[in-house]
């Protein structure tokens, strides 16, 4: 007997449900999935509801997403701001999930789902694998698009100056297989005494006078008013590496009701309990000690997956971000420049900025992701 699902609230698209039928014998019959498609609740089978589920997974980076969200009205694992916050398939919204901090290094080659064939999804595994995290007791936050969105990458290049020691050394260091090749360059280093007699000679200079008057003279110094030259200083421009994004998010929470302001401040101490450390138990290091040992040590912090959501799913228009690190939540209690409450104290506004640093980097191979 299918279920009669026109009793059942709407739910998100993409929701899976399930139900199992009873008997008339006390027994009920086997589970039935459900499948919220087009603003209705379609059964399908185990072997669909599996693939939806996959599927669902790959596309959010491993977030059971659609675990949290709910429906308006009803009672979800969330919390929401606004609190009657509609979410339809074409809803844009910011979902917000914690999970304990796992460190980079401590069982990845354990529980792990996602594929490691690549140095890039070996380097990913730790901050994106769900096996390998667990959602914190922070409830999942869903707040309105804020109006500044944007996102930025930022490369680290470096001018650098080589001596012609260096240069003829670098030179051959670059040619042929590794091994050849730092042969090569200690013997270019080595047959290159004839021009480090200069640099030898600038050095004693420099060291003389500074013992003597404290002067910091540079070898330039030295050969520009001895000789009237400098170093020729063979200057390239080299990638130095690539820094992990920040980004920061700002929201003007203004409660309509007691209801609404409840869940405000719950918002508001979500973020702030994510943030901040707690003590150790003493079990992270495997050592018998009791208090003493758990004393020394504080957790780190959880971490947030910050989502920009469309629906169900991730909205391919905006930017998206790896595991985060929530590195500092202010709040302002007087927003528009004046203390101000409700007759039972409530703030009639707050301003809450949230900023947020990635834990892994972005490289070239996902970019059509990030």
């Amino acid at each position: 007997m299918a279920a009669n699902t026109s009793s059942w609230p709407p739910g998100k698209e993409g929701e899976i449900k399930t139900w199992r039928p009873g008997s008339s014998r006390g027994r009920k019959g086997k589970t039935e999935y459900y499948k919220y498609t087009n603003g209705q609740w379609m059964l399908t089978t185990d072997r669909d509801e599996k693939k939806a589920k996959d599927d669902y997974l790959d596309q959010n980076n491993g977030s059971l997403s659609y675990n949290v969200l709910g429906s308006p009205g009803i009672g979800a694992a969330s919390l929401r701001y606004p609190k009657d916050a509609a979410m339809a398939t074409n809803s844009d919204y910011v979902l917000f999930e914690f999970y304990k901090y796992v460190p980079p290094y401590q069982n990845i080659n354990k529980g792990a789902t996602k594929d490691r064939s690549t140095p890039l999804a070996t380097y990913n595994q730790s901050a994106a694998d769900a096996a390998l995290y667990k959602k914190s007791d922070v409830k999942a936050v869903i707040l309105y698009m804020p109006e500044d969105i944007s996102t930025g990458y930022k490369a680290n290049w470096s001018g650098k100056a080589f001596s012609n020691i260096g240069r003829d050394a670098l030179t051959m260091a670059g040619s042929g297989d590794f091994g050849q090749a730092m042969q090569n360059a200690m013997t270019t280093a080595g047959t290159a005494f004839d021009q480090a007699i200069p640099n030898i000679g600038s050095k004693i200079i420099s060291e003389t006078i500074s013992k003597i008057t404290g002067e910091q003279l540079s070898q330039n110094d030295i050969f520009g008013a001895t000789r009237g030259v400098i170093l020729n200083p063979n200057v390239e421009l080299l990638f130095a590496g690539i820094d992990l994004r920040n980004f920061s998010l700002s929201y003007k929470l203004v409660p309509r009701n007691d209801e609404e302001a409840g869940a405000i401040k719950e918002i508001i101490n979500s973020f702030r309990k994510a943030m901040l450390p707690s003590f150790s138990d003493g079990t992270e290091l495997a050592l018998v000690g009791g208090n003493n040992i758990a004393n020394n040590f504080i957790k780190v912090p959880n971490v947030c997956r910050v989502s920009f959501m469309r629906g169900g799913t991730l909205n391919t228009d905006v930017p998206q971000y790896k595991m985060c690190a929530i590195t500092q939540v202010d709040i302002n209690y007087t927003p528009d420049g004046t203390y101000a409450t409700y007759e039972d104290g409530k703030m009639v506004a707050i301003q809450m900025s949230l900023s947020f640093q990635e834990t892994k980097l972005i490289f070239a191979e996902e970019v059509e992701k990030y």
